[in-house]
């Protein structure tokens, strides 16, 4: 639920019953009968997943305990509800279902499209999602976990509300879905597996969300399962060096950024940062060095080197 609980259900639910008939483009439930996805498999039920049926306005920390449960967090929406429920406003919000995610050690990661989110639970992930059972101008919202499909069926199993095994039309799940933006995510632990389809930019987002919520070593093996993940890309090293260089670890932050290095060398955002570092474990030499290469490099941060530089300089008496 969001913003608000319409008061009027059954008026809200007679309307949206209209809004869902035949007349509306359901453009992807089209698409994935008419030609599913190649090694998409016809139909998929993820029948271990658990449920936990929802007093009223909790749907929100019950669709959220069953994707945490799955991920291996023994968490119940009691629990959940204490942290991520606003009574003001009977219901639970997007980020509070991202911010609750991370304060349990796990990544929300964003779904924004049905055939990856179907892809997902043939995957074994299951999908927590928002929809408006209502309409634009008089929503009703509602959190689900999407546990199958049946593509020759075309429907959508869902945990919603009371109901363990919800067998909604494609078509319906569609306009709900698209109603409410297509907004979804799929929980993982930091040490993976990463779901597929999942980019490097929303991992570490997440990852450092983990981070913000004083999840150090979690945000961490997030950060080395990146690194391990995207080989190429520096950025998650990157981010580790910068978590180890907050609580004073240089040597390891110095460690992480070589290897960074290593992957782009003229990365200004990796030699900036093993500038600082290596001014802080007070090698001034090598750290104006990376300094001046910085400078040189192409990237936003080669102006933030700069100031390293004078810094640099400055320490150095230079």
């Amino acid at each position: 639920m969001k913003r608000f609980i319409i008061k009027h259900r059954i008026l809200v639910a007679l309307v949206a019953l209209l809004g869902l008939g035949g007349c509306a483009a359901t453009p992807v439930t089209d698409s994935l009968t008419a030609s599913p996805p190649r090694g998409l498999p016809a139909a998929v039920e993820l029948n271990d997943v658990p449920f936990h049926a929802q007093t009223r306005y909790h749907c929100g920390p019950a669709a959220l305990a069953t994707v945490l449960n799955v991920s291996g967090r023994d968490v119940s929406p009691r629990e959940l509800a204490e942290r991520v429920y606003t009574p003001g406003r009977n219901g639970t919000l997007q980020t509070e279902i991202r911010t609750g995610t991370r304060r349990e050690g796990r990544l929300a990661l964003p779904v924004r499209d049905m055939t990856r989110a179907l892809s997902l639970v043939a995957g074994g992930h299951p999908v927590l999602v928002l929809q408006n059972l209502g309409l634009e101008f008089a929503p009703q919202w509602h959190y689900a976990v999407i546990v199958g499909y049946d593509l020759k069926g075309q429907t959508v199993t869902l945990r919603s509300g009371t109901t363990e095994r919800l067998i909604m039309p494609m078509e319906t799940f569609e306009h709900t879905w698209r109603r409410a933006k297509f907004w979804g995510v799929v929980v993982a632990r930091p040490d993976g597996p990463v779901p597929d389809g999942t980019a490097a930019s929303d991992w570490l987002a997440e990852a450092h969300g983990v981070e913000r919520a004083g999840l150090r070593e979690q945000a961490l093996t997030a950060y080395d399962r990146a690194a391990s993940q995207w080989p190429d890309d520096a950025s998650p090293l990157v981010f580790k060096a910068n978590l180890l260089t907050s609580y004073k670890q240089l040597h390891k932050a110095e460690r992480a950024l070589r290897m960074a290095l290593a992957r782009e060398p003229e990365n200004a955002t990796v030699l900036n940062n093993l500038a600082h570092v290596l001014m802080l474990k007070n090698d001034m030499g090598l750290a104006e060095e990376m300094a001046l290469r910085a400078v040189n490099a192409e990237g936003a941060a080669a102006g933030i080197a700069q100031e390293t530089l004078r810094e640099i300089k400055e320490r150095h008496g230079g």
